[in-house]
């Protein structure tokens, strides 16, 4: 029989949502890949000021956590 790999990946805006999420799949077998991480924590955005200056200014948002999971079934 040919092993087959079953990846899965957690995105949640909470990180304690997240945490759980991984926690239920482990517990279902799976395994971590890429730990929990926030995509992106801050973003830089391009603003235009006057006489066409340019700068880049730090926007702080909610980013999702992601976590990338898998599970090897026969």
């Amino acid at each position: 029989m040919s092993k087959k790999v079953q990846p899965v990946i957690i995105r949640r805006q909470k990180k304690h949502e997240a945490e759980q999420a991984i926690k239920d799949l482990l517990a279902r077998g799976f395994e971590i890949v890429s730990p929990l991480k926030q995509e992106n924590p801050q973003s830089e955005v391009l603003s235009n000021y006057s006489f066409e200056q340019k700068r880049f200014q730090v926007e702080d948002f909610s980013s999702p956590w992601i976590a990338k999971l898998r599970r090897v079934v026969q």
